[in-house]
This record gives C-alpha cells, structure tokens and sequence, in this order.
C-alpha cells in the first residue's frame, strides 16, 4: 500500500472508498468526498480481471499500476458514485459530479466541473474553469464565483461533520 493524506477540515463519508494499494492518495483542504465514490482505484488491474475472465492472455495492459498517485487539491467536491482513477490530478475547487468518472491519469484544471455520468478520459488534460455536461459537451465558466463557491464548500464541510457527529451520538 501506499501513504493516504488527507488536510484539515476535509470530509470523507463513511462509505466512501478511498484506494492506495496502487498509488498514494493525497487530500487538500475542505474536500468533500461522498459516499459510495471509489479514489484511486486502477483501471489496468480491472482491464486484467476483464482478460482473465475472457480466457483473453494477451497482455497488453501495463503492468505498471503506476506509482503517479491521486491528488485532490483544495476545495475539491467527488459526488456520490463518481469515480477517480490511479493517477489523476484534480484541481482546486473542481466538483465531479455523481456517476462522473476521470480516467486514469488525467489532469482536470481548476474550477472545473464534470456533470453528472460524464467521463474524462484517461491522461486527458482538461484546462481550467471547463465545465463538462451532456454527452461530454464543454463551456468555459465565465462567471467569477470561485471564491464564493470555496466558501460554500467549507460551510458545507462544516454542516456535513455537525449532523456525523450527531447521528453519531445516537
């Protein structure tokens, strides 16, 4: 395995699985990480399990289940069912919205937003305030807001440990 980091004030729900037998995973500042998302899980290990299922020994998959680990940056949001593959690198203030997936190795930039189901794909580089919607349709975000979003995430980083500790208590 491999060293997990996580900074202060981020949240990681319960059921959420965070993967560093491939890679290390490294967690900025206020992230959110929700339950049933999968982080840092590698797609060669399942392409493996896919051939040896097939009857198929033909290894083109690398074997390298890559050393290049997770980074979530600061105010990062993964929604429920996403899911962020070995390698990738997440920039600050980037929501990956539920169902979402993004491939093994990419760079998504900062401010970005991949909707709901969409997929980025592996060592694709996606540059800064891009929202991804639809069938992977792209618009530049415009809008200025990142500060205020920032500050939404760590109000709601601080909502989401009140109501754990709470259900915890009874």
């Amino acid at each position: 395995t491999h060293p997990l980091t996580i900074a202060a004030h981020s949240y990681i729900h319960l059921r959420a699985h965070l993967d560093t037998t491939h890679a290390p995973l490294e967690i900025g500042e206020n992230c959110i990480i929700s339950e049933q998302t999968v982080v840092g899980i590698s797609s060669s290990s399942s392409a493996r399990e896919e051939n040896s299922q097939e009857g198929n020994e033909d290894n083109n998959n690398n074997d390298d289940d890559g050393d290049e680990g997770v980074i979530l940056e600061h105010h990062v949001v993964i929604e429920p069912k996403a899911v962020v593959e070995a390698g990738s690198r997440i920039g600050e203030g980037t929501v990956v919205d539920v169902g979402a997936k993004v491939g093994k190795g990419a760079v998504v930039g900062k401010y970005c937003k991949i909707g709901p189901l969409c997929s980025v794909a592996p060592d694709e580089v996606i540059p800064d305030h891009t929202i991804l919607y639809g069938y992977n349709e792209r618009r530049i975000d415009r809008s200025g807001m990142h500060e205020v979003r920032a500050k939404m995430v760590e109000q709601q980083v601080e909502v989401l440990k009140k109501a754990d500790m709470a259900s915890r208590k009874k």
